[in-house]
Order: structure tokens, then sequence, then C-alpha cells
């Protein structure tokens, strides 16, 4: 049966529906999708809900993607097949002819993109499975990729309670004028001008500095948790996580899903998450370049 990709500026119900029967594995697909309404994941002239599906079934092994080639060089795609779901029996070489044939069709719209990119014949996906990752590496279409992360699962009725803070220390968000210092704690090339389009959660000394803070990303991740060294041992990186479920996520998506990639090295981010319930279910690539083609 010939593979043909639907192309839609919005999500059609059935993407939707359809992505919320496949959680948790579909989650960081459904969460770009669904943040299309949401400042920091908006919705461009350029947004493509790309699915191999027609209006009126997906079928037993189907892909569903998000591409917008203007948020480049912050990720432009994410991507759910079914070949990622272990309940769900898939036809792996079907699948593997759905993501070619989507790639095929990613090429025709960055060939009608007219604005310039930063990165022209590679996209850059986020939270790529491993699954997926194997098999664009059996094509040699992988370019570069990021060190090979965890994929943390969180459920709001097994995450612990908050705490309050100590004196001398009050909850605030991430400012414009706190953006340097929170990019030069990471090793990760964030955009400036997309990180305060996120929902922010901070702890900041009462001279207004901040000591530990995290962002929620435009697929409803935690991103870029940290505390400053000298406050660290004491639980705050674990109190802005769950200040930002919450408080932020929940409001946007309250089905009690949330989820964070972290590097297989870092055990420090890794302890913060299993303090949280967080489980780990999956490996993948964070940020991952290659060639389309």
């Amino acid at each position: 049966m010939e593979i043909i990709i639907d192309d839609n500026a919005e999500p059609t119900d059935l993407v939707l529906e359809t992505l919320k029967q496949h959680l948790p594995y579909s989650l960081p697909t459904l969460r770009r999708i669904q943040f299309m309404k949401t400042t920091g994941g908006r919705k461009t002239s350029n947004s493509h809900v790309l699915s191999t599906f027609d209006k009126n079934s997906p079928g037993k092994d189907f892909l569903i993607a998000y591409l917008d080639f203007s948020k480049g060089p912050n990720s432009e795609m994410w991507l759910y097949s079914t070949i990622e779901n272990p309940t769900t029996p898939s036809n792996e070489a079907v699948c593997e002819q759905q993501i070619l044939k989507l790639l095929a069709r990613v090429r025709e719209i960055e060939l009608s993109y007219e604005a310039p990119r930063e990165t022209e014949g590679i996209v850059l996906i986020a939270s790529l499975h491993l699954r997926v990752f194997q098999i664009l590496q059996k094509h040699s279409l992988v370019r570069t990729k990021s060190p090979e992360h965890i994929k943390f699962i969180f459920k709001v009725n097994e995450m612990p309670l908050g705490r309050h803070l100590p004196d001398g220390l009050s909850w605030s968000v991430v400012r414009p004028d706190d953006i340097p210092l929170v990019l030069s704690r990471t090793s990760i090339p964030y955009d400036a001008s997309a990180m305060k389009l996120l929902p922010s959660v901070a702890i900041e000394t009462s001279s207004g500095v901040p000591i530990a803070w995290t962002f929620l990303g435009p697929d409803g991740s935690l991103k870029t948790l940290h505390c400053e060294e000298k406050y660290r041992g004491q639980g705050f990186a674990k109190a802005v996580a769950l200040k930002l479920f919450r408080e932020n996520a929940m409001t946007l998506v309250p089905d009690g899903y949330y989820h964070a990639d972290v590097a297989v090295e870092n055990l420090q981010s890794q302890g913060v998450c299993k303090s949280l319930k967080g489980t780990s279910e999956w490996s993948l690539y964070c940020m991952f370049l290659r060639s389309p083609y």
C-alpha cells in the first residue's frame, strides 16, 4: 500500500486522540503539538503536523510528526512512530518505509521554505527514540547527535509534596536579565530569545539572585534544571521541578504525565528525577542533527 503523508497546519482531532492512546511513549510529540497554543511553542505560518494515516483511521502502524523550520537553530522536529511502543506489535519494515517517506516530505517542505536557514539540508530533531535513531543510522542519515539520554516519565499522583523555603530565599521566575547566567551553566547552546518565552520557576536570594531554576520546554519536558553549587544537597532542584510541574504543566495539560531527558552520564540529575518518583523508560537522543535526504 502506498504511503501518503498528510500535511496540516494544525492537528486533527484524530491525531490528538491517537497520540493520547499511545501514552506515555508518544508524550514528547503529543506535548509539542498541544503546545502549539502556548507562547513558548506557538504555531507559526511554517508549522506542519504530518501523519501517515488518512482522515478516518491511523491504521496499525503509523507515524506522526511536528515540523517547523522557523524554529531553527532550536529543535525543528518531533516524531512518534508505533515502532517506539513496546506494548503494540508493529511491522518494522512498514515503520521504516513510513519514516523514509516522512523525510522525503521534509525535503519538499524545506525546498519551499523561503527564509535562510543556518542548517540548510539538515533538520534538528528533539527527543528522538532509539528505535527511530537506529533506522536513520541504518540508512546513513545521521549527521551528528547528542550523547545518549534517558527518558524519565513522571505521574503527578505519584510525585512527592513540595517544600517550604528557608528564610532568605523566595520563589521567583527566570527573568530576561537572568538568561545569560542560565546559559552559562549549561553546555547546550540554547537560543536566548527562545528561552525567554518558556515558563520557568526559580528560587532566588533576598537580593534577587537566582540559585536554582528550571524551564518547561516546548514539548512539555523539564528543561535546564540547575542548582548553584553552594546550595546543592538541600533539595532545591527537586523543589523547582515540583513547582513547575504542579503550577505550570498541570495548567497547560492536566493529564498527569510529565517527562524529562537526562544524559546517561548526568547521575545527579537522574537522582533528582528518581526523587520525584520518575521512572527511566527508554533511550533517546535529545537534540539530533541529521541529513533528511
